[in-house]
Formats: C-alpha cells, structure tokens, sequence
C-alpha cells in the first residue's frame, strides 16, 4: 500500500483541459451584459424576409428594462429593443442621405 502511494505521487499529472466556460457565462458572472447574433437567415428568393437569432444573458434584460423597455417576456424586451436599432439606422441614414430601398 504504502509502494502505491509513492508510486501515485510521482505519477505525471493529468493535464488540465481548458473550461469551457462559456463568453456568456463568463459575461454573467462579471455582472456584464451580454448579446450577441447567434445566426441569420434570410430568402434568397425575397432578401428582406428572414431573422436574426440573438442570444442574451440577465444582466442584459435588467439593462433594457432599466431604460425603459417592457415585454411580457425576455424575447419581447429584446425584440422591442432590436426594433428601436432598426428604426434609429433608418432614421439616421435618412437624415444624413438619401435612403435607396430596392
């Protein structure tokens, strides 16, 4: 017994694999806000038609609500929010220049 717990103490050690912590994860952990575009997806058939997945944590959610936006759930928080960037791109590019939509 006592050879094996000699034999176990000069053993290499196992090497340490990295966390897989995620970017999100670690963002909540610091009490950061997190978004991000997960995906896009659009018809190449009618360009305008499709989405974009986004992914979020908390503290995000508390941010938003925080400045005013409301929803009966996360996604509809986000959603107005992604709303409101959409519509402020129009409306800056319309005061700056002439918008061309096709």
């Amino acid at each position: 017994m006592m050879f094996n717990l000699i034999k176990n103490l000069f053993k290499k050690p196992k090497p340490v694999t990295e966390s897989k912590i995620s970017e999100k994860d670690m963002a909540t952990a610091r009490n950061e806000s997190y978004i991000r575009v997960i995906d896009t997806q659009f018809d190449p058939k009618n360009p305008a038609n499709g989405f974009f997945e986004l992914d979020w944590n908390g503290v995000f959610i508390d941010e938003l609500k925080k400045a005013g936006y409301t929803g009966d759930n996360e996604e509809e928080i986000v959603d107005k929010w992604f709303k409101a960037i959409c519509q402020n791109v129009v409306s800056e590019s319309n005061s700056n220049q002439e918008v061309r939509i096709v």
